[in-house]
């Protein structure tokens, strides 16, 4: 067989249909990119105003050199090339599109694959303007890549995940103390990395979670090409109309002697997981709306202090000449004018 007939029979890989979402938080590569975060950066306590998904999500949608966009990108940078230097905010984008450019040289399929020429597109190429200038898709791309190359390519997250999972590359090394996977309750360990729905209702649609705020996104079949993801909740108010939205929808109670479908349970349980979590919810509101005050005090702070070392004031200086005597004083031309002799 010729290698234009080989071309011709290879079987393509599935394409998912774009998406028409008209902003961030309804889309999965946001989730996946704040759950990234949180799970293996520091990040939520190093950045001001990065405490919930929708800090992220405003922050895409700026176009201005936004602070936490830059500290994210300094971060995921510098997890996959730890000497880097160019990382302020007017060179952040040229470093990114030479660490991109990098892993394109391989044969690596990325987010930027072109299918027909066999090669990743280079996302930079003819850009128009820094990184901060683009739409919000686009960052979402950029960001979401550079998340997948550190999950792959950074030593310190992958052995985290391979302890997690139990992972040993040398099976005939004695484990040791320190190669068991950690307990259900630490933050490093299988239950708490993985991403998982926190329940489904009656229609299969699953309900998903990040953190402690009352963000809850819901989808059909992620395993499904065509699957759907959509932000549904964002507020205390919302969270709450949520779960009587479900509960609205909840199976009736069984006839004597019938079980409940597998389905039936799951609805249920869905609604006792998201109340379940109304607690934590409140106390995780009230934290970020501490540290909004604080950071809106400090800010006030400043622009006083900035206030007083700007302003300008009025000095009173005495002349260094004085008048000793009145002589005479005459009025010409409709203007008075006084005349005076000096010692």
């Amino acid at each position: 067989m010729s290698a234009s007939a080989a071309l011709m029979t290879e079987k393509k890989g599935h394409v998912c249909p774009p998406s028409n979402a008209k902003h961030p938080s309804d889309r999965w590569e946001t989730t996946f990119i704040y759950s990234f975060i949180c799970k293996f950066t520091r990040l939520r306590a190093k950045v001001e105003g990065l405490e919930t998904p929708m800090d992220l999500e405003n922050a895409l949608l700026s176009r201005d050199s936004d602070p936490i966009i830059t500290q994210i990108l300094q971060q995921f940078v510098l997890n996959l090339r730890p000497q880097t230097r160019n990382l302020s905010a007017d060179q952040i984008t040229p470093t990114v599109a030479s660490l991109l450019a990098e892993y394109f040289k391989t044969s690596e399929r990325t987010v930027f694959w072109n299918d027909d020429l066999k090669l990743n597109l280079d996302p930079f190429d003819g850009l128009q303007g820094n990184f901060f200038a683009q739409d919000w898709d686009f960052k979402l791309k950029v960001l979401r890549q550079l998340v997948e190359l550190q999950l792959e390519h950074n030593a310190e997250i992958k052995n985290t995940i391979d302890l997690a999972w139990g992972v040993q590359h040398n099976k005939h090394k004695k484990r040791e103390a320190q190669d068991v996977p950690p307990d259900p309750s630490d933050p490093k360990s299988k239950q708490k990395l993985q991403l998982n729905p926190i329940g489904q209702d009656t229609q299969r649609k699953r309900y998903w979670v990040v953190d402690d705020s009352p963000r809850i996104y819901i989808s059909t079949n992620p395993w499904k090409m065509a699957a759907t993801f959509q932000t549904i909740s964002s507020t205390r108010e919302e969270y709450v109309a949520t779960i009587e939205s479900i509960k609205a929808t909840a199976p009736t109670e069984p006839k004597a002697n019938e079980k409940r479908s597998k389905a039936e349970l799951n609805h249920l349980a869905l609604v006792k997981a998201l109340e379940d979590r109304i607690e934590a919810v409140d106390n995780e509101i009230n934290r970020v709306a501490k540290v909004r005050r604080k950071i809106e005090q400090r800010a006030l702070l400043q622009a006083q202090a900035e206030v007083r070392t700007t302003r300008t004031r009025r000095q009173i200086r005495k002349p260094d000449y004085v008048y000793n005597d009145f002589v005479n004083s005459e009025v010409c031309l409709g203007v008075r004018t006084t005349q005076y002799c000096l010692d």
